[in-house]
């Protein structure tokens, strides 16, 4: 009976073993590729960021005061997503210009 059990845990270490290796290896390129994500995110709200701060120094004081009169306060984030749609649409078009050229080289073959 012990020799049974022995056989059955070493092809269940076996077994496990390999299926741990080959998911340990996707979920690595996948944390990978979501701190690639996250890290392009940062990246894009810190540039953001920038050009609102130099915009910000750049402007003189009596406008900004005008500026608090008319403008909403939350201005920076409209600008903000405004920005972010305006990339997202211009992602879209090459992405959907893409697709189009991969599949008109499809059906000319």
């Amino acid at each position: 009976m012990g020799a049974l059990l022995g056989v059955l845990m070493g092809f269940l270490a076996d077994t496990f073993g390999k299926l741990f290796l080959h998911a340990s290896f996707k979920i690595a390129i996948a944390l990978a590729f979501i701190a690639l994500f996250v890290a392009a995110i940062y990246a894009y709200l810190a540039g953001f960021s920038a050009i609102v701060t130099a915009h910000g120094q750049t402007v003189p004081e009596i406008v900004s005061g005008v500026w608090g009169w008319v403008m909403p306060d939350n201005t920076t984030s409209c600008l903000f997503y405004l920005m972010s749609a305006t990339l997202l649409k211009f992602a879209t078009i090459q992405f959907m210009n893409i697709l189009n050229y991969k599949y008109q080289a499809a059906i000319s073959n």
